[in-house]
């Protein structure tokens, strides 16, 4: 009988004499038992694949199967003389599959006591059991009816055979042609991405699981997803032994800190390809704090050269290696951290200045304000006014800042590079919500924040006051006075200076404010105030032939791509990404 054990079976192993058929081989005579024939296809359907562990000799056998129809059934047989145990082991290695998921079926005690001392956790069964294999809760699988699960082992299997044989495993990566697409609309792949989350254990880094009724996991997951601070990717891996399908999944944080993974998963069958190295890099090595035990780690040694980035076969959500920028600057707010984090897994590099809390306030990196100051130097005086503030020297410095100075890495966009493209995108959208204060002796002004509450006058009256910070509203009260929003002239003058920055060639990308929003008779006026600062935007940029406008109107389709605040459905921001390289490819082209 098999054994009392509650994990789902994944591979069969077979003995052959008097187990799949009765009799011994190399002694002639046999009698062919269909109804296990019968059961390994059965199986097969279930998406369960079947193993041969038998002491005979090959040539026989596989005659033998070939003449019954079933030996293309098996996979990574092993028919040999030698002892079982460490032949089975070895078996585990090359599937690439836990041995709690692996059953050993065998007439000999001895055999099955073996394979437990060798294969710690496999489940054994005698020979009499077979028959009843697909009553067994275990073995009920899922449904796969085209055999895709035998096909893809069958790939391991082709793959396993000719790296065997090219002793260099790093050169025999090199030749294998591996290819991998990233879609990001996961929707339609909502099923996989459970499955990959819930059942995939080797190499899944996280672990954080979803509930295990698929219904609700669903839609736990489509509920996660809608955190405009989490982009996500499914990874379809190809090589020139065949397609492995969708066996990769992430989920990152993006942000104004330090990014992190939320789910890092992939199927076994990836096993030793080095996805999950080359997917960690290419993301930028966001934080990745791992769960238990893996396979192998993520941060190994050595360049991972293997490995294409390709487009997915259909026209949505691709991500296509062919006239990505060489260099990114983004300048903005988290949403510009969505948006980028698409170029961030192209080649070129990408230095992203969003805002970020500083000595109790938030630094608005990307009010027009903050740029004035990186590329016309803050006076010593000025700098006075905003250490009441909590700022130090230098903390206006930053990539603006050393273009400004000459100091900055822009090589990729200088034109004695060919071909080389260097891209800016650009948003300024707290110069709408941001309130400027204006230092009473020098007239310096600066959009000011107080972390987790609002400055007077804009705190209402009676409003709780923030632990911490009345030390800080007592100083900007005695020394700034209230300005409101970035006036007319100050935002054109601030822009013109930061769009005569950009170094020659460079093509810049301003996101306008949302001016209406999807109604169900089209699209609804909600900002007029944004569409006279769209306005200003529009013709500052005007005089600019490398710098494009977009309006967001373009990238929301209905009310669902809204989301409380001012931020979007992710998706949103993948379409935003989307369009940007159309642009890019345009001018490539």
């Amino acid at each position: 009988m098999i054994q009392d054990d509650t994990q789902p079976v994944r591979l069969v192993v077979w003995d052959l004499d008097d187990t799949f058929w009765h009799g011994t081989l190399s002694e002639g005579g046999i009698a062919y038992r269909r109804d296990l024939h019968d059961v390994v296809v059965t199986l097969a359907r279930r998406g369960i694949v079947s193993s041969i562990c038998s002491k005979n000799d090959p040539a026989p056998v596989r005659a033998e199967l070939e003449r019954q129809g079933i030996w293309d059934y098996f996979v990574f047989s092993s028919i040999d003389w030698s002892a079982k145990g460490p032949r089975l082991a070895g078996l585990v290695d090359a599937v690439q599959l836990r041995a709690p998921t692996i059953l050993f079926i065998d007439d000999n005690p001895m055999n099955l006591a073996e394979a437990q001392h060798y294969v710690q956790g496999i489940q054994v069964a005698d020979a009499a059991c077979a028959a009843g294999l697909l009553d067994d809760p275990r073995l009920a699988g899922k449904d796969d009816a085209g055999l895709t699960r035998l096909a893809q082992y069958q790939l391991l299997q082709r793959r396993h055979i000719e790296a065997s044989v090219a002793g260099d495993n790093t050169a025999f990566l090199r030749g294998s042609d591996i290819r991998v697409s990233i879609e990001h609309d996961l929707t339609p792949h909502l099923d996989r991405a459970v499955e990959l989350i819930n059942r995939t254990n080797q190499l899944n880094y996280t672990k954080q699981r979803l509930p295990e009724d698929p219904a609700e996991a669903r839609a736990a997951l489509a509920a996660q997803l809608l955190d405009f601070r989490l982009q996500a990717g499914i990874l379809r891996v190809r090589d020139r032994y065949g397609d492995y399908g969708y066996c990769g999944l992430y989920v990152v944080a993006t942000g104004a800190s330090r990014r992190r993974l939320v789910q890092f998963c992939f199927s076994c069958r990836v096993l030793d390809m080095g996805v999950q190295t080359w997917l960690w890099r290419r993301l930028g090595k966001p934080l990745l704090r791992t769960s238990g035990e893996v396979a192998a780690p993520v941060d190994q040694p050595g360049e991972v050269d293997w490995i294409t980035l390709e487009a997915p076969d259909g026209p949505a959500t691709r991500e296509s290696p062919r006239a990505g920028p060489d260099h990114v600057y983004a300048r903005g707010g988290c949403d510009l951290a969505a948006v980028t984090h698409y170029f961030g897994l192209s080649e070129g590099s990408v230095v992203s200045e969003l805002s970020a809390a500083r000595q109790g306030t938030v630094v608005l990196w990307h009010h027009s304000m903050f740029a004035r100051y990186a590329i016309e130097g803050v006076h010593p005086a000025e700098m006075e006014a905003f250490r009441l503030l909590g700022y130090q020297d230098g903390a206006f410095d930053s990539y603006l800042a050393r273009l400004a100075r000459g100091e900055a890495q822009v090589s990729q966009a200088q034109p004695e590079h060919a071909g080389a493209r260097s891209l800016w995108v650009l948003s300024f959208w707290s110069d709408l919500s941001a309130r400027l204060y204006r230092h009473r002796a020098t007239g310096a002004m600066l959009p000011l924040a107080v972390a987790g509450g609002l400055i007077p006058p804009q705190r209402p009256a009676g409003a709780r006051d923030v632990p911490g910070d009345q030390a800080l509203v007592a100083r900007i009260a005695e020394n700034f006075e209230f300005v409101g929003a970035t006036p007319e002239a100050d935002y054109r003058r601030n822009l013109r200076l930061l769009l005569q920055l950009a170094p020659r060639g460079t093509q810049v990308f301003i996101l306008l404010a949302q001016e209406a929003r999807p109604g169900r008779d089209g699209m609804v006026s909600v900002q007029p105030r944004n569409r006279t600062f769209n306005e200003w935007t529009r013709q500052v940029a005007g005089d600019f032939a490398n710098v494009t406008t977009l309006p967001m109107e373009e990238f929301l389709t209905s009310q669902d791509d809204l989301l409380e605040g001012t931020h979007y459905d992710r998706m949103v921001y993948y379409r935003i990404y989307e369009r940007i390289m159309r642009g890019v490819e345009a001018v490539a082209a």
